[in-house]
């Protein structure tokens, strides 16, 4: 009984990783990238939200776009899911990524 349980939430938490996997958005990876190169970067993608990963300074960041057609791309706080999925999608980098916050650049 016991190693039915153990096999069935192993079972949905490989389920739920695969989920979030296809649910991301693009990610974009700039190294060490000035601001104006990143949002260069982010103007070329087509995703409503943006991920953003540089591997130099070791940081994540995310941007979405605006209601209307033509808006910027604004940066936006990244939830820990996010930074999870992304980090476990790069671990073979072994390079554990730290989010920005929107403020801080």
């Amino acid at each position: 009984m016991n190693n039915k349980i153990k096999a069935t939430l192993v079972s949905l938490s490989l389920l739920f990783t695969s989920t979030s996997y296809a649910a991301m958005s693009d990610i974009a990876v700039c190294n060490d990238c000035s601001a104006q190169e990143v949002k260069t970067l982010i103007d070329n993608e087509t995703s409503a939200n943006i991920y953003v990963v540089d591997f130099v300074n070791r940081t994540a960041q995310k941007f979405t776009s605006g209601d209307e057609n033509g808006s910027q791309p604004i940066a936006i706080a990244m939830s820990i899911s996010e930074l999870n999925t992304i980090n476990q999608r790069y671990e073979y980098r072994k390079t554990h990524l730290r989010a920005l916050n929107p403020s801080s650049k």
